[in-house]
């Protein structure tokens, strides 16, 4: 494995109301607030194990938490804090921009505080990032184990069919709570914005998710591209995202899309297009990988209590080697 580290931001906002589950959570009981804090685990905050497990992986230096330092500040003294205490989007802003000046090399990783990633599986996970390391982003996705007891009490999110790379069936798959991203690179208003809501839809059947989405974002869009028009540049803003997000819909509900396929369309989904064409040979990268640790984010109560029984079984976990 390459020794390089990335700075790493965990995104630390909370939830003013419990988030709303699909049919197959109806007898879950979500969690709302403040998890990283609120949540103990052994008697630990969740937001202490986290830390915990990232330094243990040893890929990431420096870490910082995106979050309300009134929150936070009293729970990990020692951490960076980028104080923020607004909507998703407006937490990702918060943390790049806060980021950015501290960035040594392209890249910068985010995380969501509600996850407990194994080491040893986060380690693995990076491994694919080195193989092909000059993209624009990268964003495992986990692959779902066919024995699906190990899902546990997070059997009931939602799943993506996938076509791994080199294979020919598609699979199901659960999102990485994980991305790196060169921050040059992406269309920074909109990706705000589709991160609030794919954030707000984010337990939402694909088709759900489709509609939401494109109302609040094509408005948007148009005036994005009379900007451009205002710049003597061409409009294309509204025909990237529409056109590649109507199809990202469609191959996933029809469980056909191929994780480069994905990769691909959301590179045009996010990255500017200037960038695209100044850099003709990058790509995102979206593989399906095993790592179910980063896959199972604690949004129930039961998740909750699962989580309590497992790390007072393995609580400590194994530094790099």
């Amino acid at each position: 494995m390459s020794p390089a580290t990335f700075p790493l931001v965990i995104l630390g906002g909370g939830d003013s109301r419990a988030s709303q589950l699909p049919e197959s959570g109806r007898d879950k009981h979500p969690i709302q607030g403040y998890k990283a804090v609120d949540l103990r685990i052994g008697g630990r905050p969740l937001i202490s194990l986290l830390l915990e497990r990232l330094r243990a992986s040893g890929c990431f230096d420096p870490i910082v938490i995106a979050g309300p330092e009134r929150i936070y500040a009293p729970v990990c003294p020692k951490v960076p804090i980028l104080d923020t205490d607004g909507s998703f989007g407006q937490n990702i802003r918060a943390a790049i921009e806060g980021i950015e000046t501290q960035l040594e090399g392209r890249y910068a990783a985010f995380i969501s505080c509600d996850v407990l990633p194994d080491p040893d599986e986060m380690r693995h996970l990076l491994e694919d990032f080195y193989r092909h390391e000059d993209l624009d982003f990268w964003m495992p996705q986990i692959r779902v184990p066919e024995t699906e007891e190990s899902l546990g009490e997070s059997g009931w999110k939602p799943r993506y069919r996938l076509v791994p790379d080199g294979e020919t069936e598609a699979v199901d798959s659960l999102p990485g709570h994980l991305i790196l991203v060169d921050p040059r690179a992406i269309r920074r208003d909109l990706l705000f914005r589709l991160f609030d809501l794919s954030y707000q839809t984010r337990n939402r059947p694909v088709a759900y998710r489709r509609a939401v989405i494109a109302r609040h974002v094509l408005f948007n869009l148009l005036l994005a591209d009379l900007r451009s028009l205002g710049r003597f540049e061409l409009p294309t803003t509204t025909w990237d995202i529409v056109r590649n997000g109507l199809a990202i819909a469609r191959g996933l509900r029809a469980g056909t899309m191929t994780a480069q396929d994905l990769a691909r369309r959301v590179r045009k989904v996010y990255i500017r297009r200037r960038h695209r064409k100044q850099f003709p040979h990058r790509r995102g990268r979206m593989p399906v990988l095993p790592g179910l640790s980063l896959a199972k984010d604690i949004d129930t109560q039961e998740e909750a209590r699962e989580a309590e029984r497992r790390f007072a079984q393995d609580p400590v976990p194994k530094e790099a080697p």
